[in-house]
């Protein structure tokens, strides 16, 4: 584990992530499932592995929806090493611009997990790359162990309430 202690010529850099792909790798081609009115799914391949984006919806009436992805018969927690990472990260970047023309979240809420509970490289590496890479219209912001990507203007629901 690299430490300000090692290198302190680095100072607090050393642990932050100030440079991220400008999302300009080349995304996998994806598919689109809409798999009821509360629950649709995308799928990827890169050479090495088939990947499932799902997304449920939490809340119709606040437009609250939940994504997870990770190579299908595995977890989310699952580090593939494929050294992909940016291309894989533009791939989301482009279902979620998807997602948002075709469902119009107002809130897409997403848990980057991994084994190690302690360790925080890879939420900080998705939260550095879909800030920098998100569409106008919506904001990224954390929310304890949540990046959550929020529509600016909320479109209300009329969806009556029971």
């Amino acid at each position: 584990m690299t430490t300000v202690a090692n290198y302190p010529q680095f100072g607090d850099r050393l642990n932050s992530i100030s440079e991220v792909g400008e999302g300009t790798a080349g995304a996998y081609s994806f598919k689109f499932d809409n798999t009821s009115f509360n629950e649709v799914h995308y799928y990827f391949n890169t050479e090495m592995y088939e990947y499932d984006v799902i997304i449920n919806q939490v809340d119709p009436h606040a437009g609250v929806w939940d994504m997870q992805f990770g190579p299908i018969g595995g977890t989310t927690k699952d580090i593939t090493n494929e050294g992909k990472h940016l291309k894989i990260m533009a791939t989301l970047i482009q279902i979620v611009n998807d997602f948002i023309d075709n469902l119009k979240p107002n809130i897409l809420r997403f848990k980057p997990e991994k084994e190690d509970d302690d360790d925080n490289r890879r939420f900080k590496f998705y939260m550095a790359f879909i800030t920098r890479n998100m569409r106008k219209d919506y904001f990224v912001h954390e929310y304890g162990d949540y990046i959550i990507i929020e529509r600016k203007i909320k479109i209300k629901s009329n969806i009556p309430k029971i």
